[in-house]
C-alpha cells in the first residue's frame, strides 16, 4: 500500500470517529439551551433571586415617650423604594371609648398606643402594620448610631425660627443630642420640622439601617412598648437589606387636622401618598 492511499485511509477513519462525537456534543448543547430551567451564563446554579414583593413594606407608629409625647407615621417599602415620615399633633382631638372627649397624647396615654395606632389608622384611611413607644433618651441613643445630620437655615420648617440655631451658620451639623436640644427649643408646635430632623437621620444611617434597626430592637426591648415580635424583626430587616442597596426616595412632612379631629386639606391625599 503506498503512503498516499495509507493516508487518506487514516484520515477518512478519524472523521468517522470525530464526526459522531461532535454531533453528540452538538446535540447536548442545543438540548440545554432550549431547557427554560438551564441558568443563564454567569447565573449561580440553585441560587434563587428574591425581589421585593407587596409584602416587603411596613407602616409603623412611633411614639416618642417625654415631657410631651411626639408621634410620627413611618413607612418603610422596599417594592416602591421609598422611606416616609409624618408628624402627627399630640393635641389632635379624640374620643374615648367611655365618650370623654381627650387628646391623641390622652387617648395613646389611656388606652396605649395600639388603640392609638387603630385609631389613627381609620382616620387617615391606611393600615398601620406595628406601634413602637420608647422614651426619647433610647431614641436618641439609637440615632447616634445613625450619625449626624446637616441643618439648612433655608429649610421651610424654620422659617422664622432661624434664631433656634443660635446663629451658628448658614449650614449646622448636628449630633443626636442636638438636634433633640433643637426641637425642644422648637416647642409641640414644630412637627413638620420633627419629622423632616428624623428623616435625615434615618437617610444618614440608611445603609446600616438593616443592622441598627433590628439589633435596637432586640436589645432595647425592656424600654420599649410595641407588637413587633421576634418574627417581625427578620421581616424589617429584609426590607431594610433592600433599602441599604438603594438611594431611597424620602418623604417627609406634618398631617393637620381640623379641631374637631377631621383631617384639614390635602392630608388624607398625603397620607395616602405616604403610607399606601
Amino acid at each position: 500500500m503506498s503512503k498516499r492511499k495509507a493516508f487518506w485511509i487514516s484520515f477518512a477513519l478519524t472523521l468517522g470517529l470525530l464526526i459522531p462525537l461532535y454531533a453528540v456534543a452538538l446535540f447536548l448543547g442545543t438540548a440545554g439551551i432550549s431547557d427554560p430551567d438551564t441558568p443563564a451564563a454567569g447565573e449561580g446554579v440553585g441560587i434563587a433571586v428574591r425581589r421585593p414583593d407587596a409584602g416587603d413594606a411596613k407602616n409603623l407608629l412611633v411614639v416618642v415617650q417625654g415631657d410631651q409625647a411626639a408621634f410620627l407615621l413611618l413607612r418603610f417599602d422596599a417594592l416602591q423604594g421609598k422611606c416616609a415620615v409624618a408628624a402627627l399633633p399630640a393635641d389632635l382631638p379624640m374620643t374615648r371609648e367611655d365618650g370623654e372627649q381627650t387628646t391623641l397624647a390622652g387617648l395613646e396615654g389611656y388606652a396605649g398606643p395600639g388603640v392609638a395606632a387603630k385609631r389613627i389608622a381609620a382616620l387617615l384611611e391606611i393600615e398601620i402594620d406595628h406601634y413602637l413607644s420608647l422614651p426619647q433618651q433610647t431614641l436618641i441613643e439609637l440615632a447616634e448610631r445613625m450619625g449626624n445630620i446637616t441643618v439648612d437655615v433655608s429649610w421651610p420648617e424654620l422659617a422664622g425660627r432661624q434664631a433656634l440655631l443660635d446663629g451658628q451658620g448658614e449650614r449646622v451639623t448636628l449630633s443626636a443630642d442636638g438636634a433633640a436640644a433643637l426641637l425642644e427649643r422648637a416647642g409641640e408646635k414644630a412637627g413638620g420640622l420633627r419629622a423632616r430632623i428624623y428623616s435625615a437621620f434615618l437617610l444618614a444611617g440608611m445603609d446600616r439601617l438593616n443592622t441598627l434597626i433590628p439589633d435596637f430592637l432586640r436589645s432595647a426591648s425592656g424600654d420599649l412598648d410595641t407588637d413587633i415580635l421576634a418574627t417581625d424583626i427578620y421581616d424589617y430587616q429584609r426590607i431594610l437589606d433592600y433599602l441599604a442597596l438603594l438611594q431611597p426616595e424620602m418623604l417627609f412632612g406634618e398631617l393637620t387636622f381640623t379641631e374637631t379631629g377631621e383631617p384639614a386639606g390635602e392630608s388624607l391625599q398625603l397620607a395616602a401618598q405616604m403610607f399606601r
